[in-house]
């Protein structure tokens, strides 16, 4: 665990010049008045695939900014059930019920190795207060973080399972050259995210190779040989 200064941070100092509070949307409007009424550091972290950040239920202290990787929103129901609300990408900010009340509302799983850094949210309580930009930008990451989740059941939630697996696999590819890559994560995981058996991501999986839609499928990666067939295909379900 490494401690930063998120003065030095923003100043580029303490070999932090890579550090995503410096171009996080949470802090891009602060100014040096904003970042001088703060004297509490922040952690940065790294954790390996499928460790705990922190667990429904337990006490929020802290927010979250991710860095690199991604993280699954485990939500577990009354009746022992569980579901997958979101994946957290990186940029995003989470662990935001931390500012509304004292428990978590979901468990927060890394999905691959991650790193992120760790924000006392008394830091946002306090300069909140005092300053409207940072009141602007958590209200908007609030917005954000809403409509990814409510995005993220209408989209992959809906339709047969191949054209929800294009969907997914299009919120989460990246470009490298003439195609693009996307994450794959556990087959469990990712039948809880879309709630059918693993067995079904498996087939569908399969399907979309036959159909020339992905192909190199990996345990950790699939490849997209064309991201524009794909994403016409997500959209017509043909």
């Amino acid at each position: 665990m490494k401690t930063i200064e998120i003065k030095s941070a923003w100043n580029g100092n303490s070999n932090c010049e890579a550090c995503s509070i410096r171009s996080s949307a949470l802090f891009a409007e602060l100014n040096e008045e904003d970042f001088s009424k703060i004297h509490s550091p922040i952690d940065d972290l790294s954790f390996e695939a499928y460790s705990s950040i922190y667990a429904q239920g337990d006490t929020a202290q802290d927010l979250y900014t991710l860095r690199e990787g991604y993280i699954k929103l485990l939500h577990v129901n009354p009746d022992g059930s569980s579901r997958i609300i979101r994946v957290v990408m990186p940029g995003n900010l989470f662990g935001m019920e931390a500012l509304l009340g004292e428990r978590y509302e979901h468990s927060a799983v890394a999905l691959t190795n991650v790193h992120l850094c760790k924000i006392p949210k008394s830091i946002i309580s306090s300069l909140g207060e005092e300053s409207p930009r940072l009141h602007r930008q958590i209200v908007k990451k609030w917005g954000e973080a809403l409509s990814q989740s409510e995005s993220w059941f209408s989209e992959i939630n809906t339709g047969r399972i191949e054209v929800r697996l294009a969907r997914f696999l299009l919120k989460l590819a990246k470009q490298s050259g003439s195609f693009a890559i996307a994450p794959l994560f556990k087959r469990e995981d990712m039948g809880l995210m879309m709630d059918v058996k693993f067995e079904t991501i498996s087939r569908a999986l399969a399907s979309m190779a036959d159909q020339g839609l992905i192909s190199k499928i990996t345990r950790l990666s699939v490849q997209i040989p064309n991201i524009d067939t794909l994403r016409n295909f997500s959209e017509k379900g043909i």
